[in-house]
């Protein structure tokens, strides 16, 4: 049975700008927690339960939040990467942690339904094979990296960023990974990108070149890698309604008048209060953070202790931590651009 796994979370999130000013990327709330604890709770759930943090922009407050790892039913090692060198780099890091045994590989930022986890670990325990790879469904893979997969589910080739409309597979690379000691070799005699940096999709070519089987496992569901603010408060919404039924998720301590009308995905954390108004969809109240009356939120986040004033109008926008918004305010973003109140 696999139990370790190695999540790259380190990078400085500069496309999460503003937000990452404050806090580093995988503590950016989604859903209503924080990215990096979607992923270890999944992770502990699904066996793996060993896990070693690859931390570096803002270590400090990721080391306060999430402690030992007990909370979520994990073990935490933190490995420091001073300098960013590439996601190789930040891998071979981990080299004294894995200590030669098979790993789950991921990045402190990408979001997948939590059953994942659990059926990638099944899997690997059922077929054993030499790693695994993750896909997710796109229309056209120009984006990120096009996966060819057998009808027998293997890996057959990996192209980066083909050109936009020559890919003849709609499977993309996920980014998450089963991988074994080879891959920590590979990596050491792996050359540098025209970044100048050491990257894992290039070891994992080499390693399919070598004739290791490689197994594709596609994700059933949401996928993100959370790169912007609009998107972290997109997948928000996918995940509030694949966690509830009706799309609604009130927390028992918090206080939502009758007048108030929900539209899910809704999700309303502890100690929140919410006067009335219309909220939603896709709209995340956090904990002690207060609504007024007449105030209109779609696709919005209210960061805890936060206030939006009565009769205001937000929309693909977040509010930060305890920041106030006054009375009758307009706060609009895009899906492209959320609109950030940072306050003062």
């Amino acid at each position: 049975m696999i139990t370790k796994a190695v999540i790259l979370a380190a990078g400085v999130g500069t496309r999460m700008r503003p937000l990452t000013l404050r806090r580093p990327k995988p503590l950016v709330p989604v859903a209503g927690r924080p990215l990096i604890e979607h992923i270890i709770g999944g992770l502990a759930a699904g066996g793996f339960t060993e896990i070693g943090l690859v931390v570096g922009y803002m270590q400090d407050l990721i080391r306060e939040r999430l402690g030992d790892g007990r909370r979520l039913g994990a073990r935490i090692e933190y490995i420091v990467q001073e300098e960013p060198a590439g996601t190789g780099a930040a891998t071979l890091l981990a080299e004294e942690f894995v200590d030669g045994q098979r790993f789950f590989l991921g990045w402190g930022d990408i979001m997948v339904p939590p059953k994942s986890y659990r059926e990638i670990a099944e899997i690997c325990e059922r077929e054993n094979p030499d790693g695994l790879l993750t896909v997710n469904y796109v229309d056209d893979p120009w984006e990120g990296a096009a996966v060819y997969v057998s009808d027998e589910g293997q890996v057959e080739r990996i192209v980066e960023k083909p050109p936009k409309g020559t890919a003849t597979t709609n499977c993309n690379n996920s980014g998450l990974f089963v991988l074994g000691p080879e891959l920590i070799e590979m990596l050491k005699t792996t050359a540098p990108s025209e970044r100048g940096e050491v990257e894992v999709p290039s070891a994992i070519d080499a390693m399919l070149v070598s004739g290791k089987r490689m197994r594709a496992y596609e994700i059933d569901g949401y996928w993100s890698d959370v790169a912007r603010p609009s998107t972290a408060l997109h997948v928000s919404g996918e995940m509030i309604a694949a966690a509830s039924r009706d799309g609604v998720i009130i927390h028992p301590d918090a206080r939502v008048a009758p007048a108030a009308g929900l539209v899910g995905p809704v999700r309303i954390g502890a100690g929140a209060r919410v006067d009335g108004g219309t909220l939603g969809p896709n709209v995340t109240v956090m904990e002690r953070a207060m609504v007024g009356a007449g105030a209109k939120l779609t696709d919005a986040c209210l960061y805890p202790d936060s206030r939006v004033g009565r009769g205001c109008e937000l929309e693909w926008a977040i509010v930060e931590e305890g920041v106030q918004v006054a009375d009758g305010v307009a706060l609009k973003g895009s899906a492209e651009q959320a609109a950030v109140e940072e306050g003062n």
